[in-house]
């Protein structure tokens, strides 16, 4: 298999399996291994500049550069630029600083916005980012940058020599940064939107209940009339519905950015196990379900995110004490198991109850497809996002007889 071929594999895969942070830093090792750079960084758009969103240097990730430099030309202008970073008034000395050396070469590419395929004729189109490569020696011997930046347009740098040996790489793979860009804005736009939403609403749940105070206080005979009643519960019970809508969907946004580090599931399970216990004998009485577990020793410590995961067991969990408390389950059990699996390690969380109906089934992960009386059709959802960032997959076996929940990791 090419250079090319194993480049543009990891890109797909790093597409398809991490989030679009973790995508972005696969694209630059790529872009970086592929041109012989030494270094880079992938900046984007924001407020009165760019930021750089990924580098090779962390320290770099979140400092902000004005339109003045080398990336905000290269973003508000759309032109690749090549430079000689000491010569050039737009490169700034802090950044060298961050970098613990003198940038030499900088190789500015513009990245193509997802949203130019929507631009009317005649529109001019705008970047939504640059990939800043860096090198020690000067890759275009035909430019003499130190006299002054070379500024060009795609098409005109394909007739070099360069393009086609170390940089038509580079621009395959502009397209899934780009993506990966896209996403991010979406999810940070999203995330302040219904931030903002679950404010007002928790506002209108907290002045509702006030007023509904007042009138019992002022005029207690008013809320005895039926439809008054029914028009404060109308507005009580939604603003407290979405409210908590709001607050599981803040919480999905949030998965994206796992924190991994070396964790025994076993662990997880007994302490998710203990919650349970203690869930089950609030919602039912003590030993109304019998929560315990079998753990294989064999299982190995691997580098997970242990909070995201324990958050997605004791929602299995829950789901399956509070399903079994509420249709009175006769001796009721949820056992929490582990067991090697090759490479794998294989989780099942699997209960005694009555099972659920095939047209839940069928839709167990799909958002608001399942939504239980009282819950806001997030959970199994959230649960199915945080294995899929582990590179995990989930499966549910539903009958008469029970319900078990896989889990591979």
């Amino acid at each position: 298999m090419s250079n090319l071929e194993t480049s543009l594999r990891r890109v797909v895969q790093a597409s398809l399996h991490q989030a679009p942070e973790q995508m972005m830093e696969e694209c630059l090792n790529i872009l970086i291994a592929t041109s012989g750079a030494t270094g880079g960084s992938i900046l984007g758009e924001e407020g009165e500049g760019c930021v750089f969103l990924y580098s090779d240097v962390p320290d770099l990730i979140g400092v902000h550069v004005p339109w003045e430099s080398i990336a905000g030309n290269t973003v508000s202008h759309n032109k690749l630029i090549y430079t000689y970073a000491p010569a050039d008034k737009r490169h700034f000395d802090g950044i060298d600083e961050k970098l613990a050396k003198a940038t030499r070469y900088l190789f500015s590419v513009p990245i193509p916005s997802v949203r130019n395929a929507r631009l009317q004729a005649g529109a001019a189109a705008r970047a939504c980012g640059a990939v800043q490569l860096l090198f020690n020696e000067n890759i275009f011997p035909e430019f003499n940058v130190t006299e002054g930046a070379a500024e060009f347009d795609l098409e005109e740098i394909r007739d070099h020599d360069i393009y086609q040996e170390r940089l038509a790489d580079v621009f395959l793979v502009l397209a899934n940064i780009a993506m990966g860009m896209e996403i991010m804005t979406l999810r940070s736009t999203a995330y302040e939107v219904i931030h903002e939403l679950k404010n007002k609403l928790i506002g209108i749940r907290s002045w509702s209940n006030a007023l509904r105070e007042d009138l019992e206080d002022l005029a207690p005979e008013v809320l005895e009339e039926e439809d008054i009643a029914e028009d404060v519960r109308l507005i009580t019970e939604p603003a407290e519905a979405g409210s908590k809508l709001a607050i599981d969907y803040l919480q999905f946004t949030k998965i994206y950015n796992c924190s991994f580090a070396e964790t025994s599931v076993n662990d997880l399970l007994e302490v998710v196990a203990r919650d349970l216990t203690v869930l089950a004998n609030e919602h039912g009485g003590d030993g109304c379900v019998t929560v315990g577990t079998e753990l294989d020793p064999a299982v190995p410590v691997r580098q997970l995110d242990a909070e995201k995961l324990r958050m997605a067991f004791f929602n299995l969990g829950k789901n399956a004490v509070e399903a079994m408390v509420e249709h009175g389950t006769e001796h009721a059990t949820l056992t929490l198991r582990s067991a090697p699996a090759g490479e794998r390690i294989q989780l099942s969380f699997a209960d005694n109850g009555g099972g659920m109906p095939p047209e839940i089934a069928r839709n167990l992960f799909k958002a608001f497809a399942t939504k239980k009386s009282g819950g806001t059709g997030l959970g199994l959802t959230i649960v199915k996002k945080i294995v899929d960032v582990h590179g995990g997959i989930i499966r549910c076996d539903t009958g008469p007889h029970g319900t078990t929940f896989t889990i591979e990791l």
